[in-house]
């Protein structure tokens, strides 16, 4: 499984906590604003998915974010190709 993380930027204060706590998830954007690590974007710096092992940490950068801009999402990969496929 994977997990689909998404950051509402315009709601971040940008206080880091989630960067600090989850670096492996998220890293510190545009005047500190927290984005997606860009190996696991979608395209946008504030949605993509994180594989399975890193479901642990987005959650902590999750539950830690003060005003709730995080979101994480359980991702069935079978669902996902399907959707993709051409």
């Amino acid at each position: 499984m994977t997990a689909r993380v998404s950051i509402d930027g315009a709601a971040c204060f940008a206080c880091g906590l989630c960067y600090v706590l989850a670096p492996n998830v998220f890293v510190e954007g545009h005047e500190g604003r927290a984005e997606l690590n860009p190996r696991y974007r979608s395209g946008s710096p504030y949605e993509g998915l994180v594989p399975d092992e890193l479901l642990p940490e987005a959650v902590r950068g999750m539950m830690t974010c003060p005003v709730k801009a995080i979101d994480v999402a359980e991702v069935d990969e079978r669902l996902e190709k399907l959707k993709n496929a051409p």
